[in-house]
């Protein structure tokens, strides 16, 4: 379900998603990574605004659109995958 009041101009640079969770709190969600010396991925999350979510909090994940700039590059991908 989208949910259009995100301001992701708020959100941390690598930020991919914005989610609250079943406490009430809100949180961006970053890009996945393996961490160093390790064998499994960690994603960081910071403490978001609720940006007044009041809906089911398992309904509330929120991936960040794509750049404006990204466009393109992802209109060839789309168009090679249906290839």
């Amino acid at each position: 379900m989208k949910f259009s009041a995100i301001d992701w101009n708020q959100a941390p640079a690598n930020a991919r998603w914005w989610a609250m969770d079943g406490d009430g709190h809100a949180y961006w969600y970053c890009t996945p990574q393996i961490a160093s010396a390790t064998t499994f991925w960690f994603a960081a999350r910071h403490p978001a605004p609720s940006f007044g979510y009041a809906r089911d909090f398992r309904l509330s994940l929120q991936e960040r659109p794509a750049a404006a700039d990204d466009a393109p590059a992802l209109a060839a991908a789309a168009r090679m995958l249906r290839r």
